[in-house]
């Protein structure tokens, strides 16, 4: 498995809540894999790590690059969709549920 990288961070919150911060990673810059999901309390600066969030983006490219969706042989190759703000969609609604 390829080492995988910051791709982007997220911090969601106000001053007189919890803040939620979510560091995404992945292999690239397009396929997140999952999120590292910290919190801050508000009268506290320093962050805990509070749980994963897992994306399903490993299993959707090698779909896509192995040709195993059902597409007919003389189809083009679909686009991916973009994950990267899909993975970011999905770490808003974690903070909308945990909040």
């Amino acid at each position: 498995m390829a080492d995988l990288q910051l791709i982007d961070t997220l911090e969601l919150g106000d001053e007189d809540a919890a803040a939620y911060k979510y560091e995404i990673y992945g292999a690239d810059e397009s396929t997140p894999e999952y999120a590292l999901i910290f919190i801050r309390q508000s009268d506290s600066d320093d962050w805990q790590q509070d749980g994963k969030l897992e994306f399903a983006v490993a299993e959707e490219k090698q779909e896509a690059t192995s040709g195993t969706m059902g597409y007919g042989s003389g189809d083009s190759m679909p686009d991916l969709r973009d994950l990267r703000q899909e993975a970011k969609e999905r770490c808003e609604q974690h903070y909308q549920e945990n909040c």
